[in-house]
């Protein structure tokens, strides 16, 4: 149960730190963003891996993969391509974080 906790907590950190980098313009620090998501997907895999086969853990891996190399969260918070590129998702994604920390569900 104690390893949930501290999941539950660091996921809800770094919620708020997405959606403060969101809300405050030159705010956004990749490293920092990278090493959250990093401790989120260490803790996820310690709370998964008795429940779910090797091959499901191989995918949480690759996404894992994904986030650790930042080039994703760049695309996201890069304020010079609003129209086109991943950044016009951002506003969504933040207000989705929102509703569930607002219900109390992150």
């Amino acid at each position: 149960m104690i390893l949930f906790s501290e999941f539950k907590a660091k996921y809800r950190t770094t919620a708020l730190t997405f959606i403060s980098f969101y809300e405050v313009n030159y705010t956004y620090d990749r490293e920092l963003l990278v090493d959250y998501f990093g401790c989120v997907f260490d803790l996820l895999r310690s709370l998964i891996k008795r429940h779910i086969s090797p091959k499901s853990l191989d995918r949480l891996d690759v996404v894992q993969e994904v986030m650790k190399d930042g080039s994703l969260l760049d695309a996201l918070f890069d304020t010079n391509d609003s129209e086109k590129g991943l950044s016009r998702h951002l506003s969504v994604i933040c207000c989705k974080l929102k509703n569930l920390i607002d219900d109390e569900k992150i």
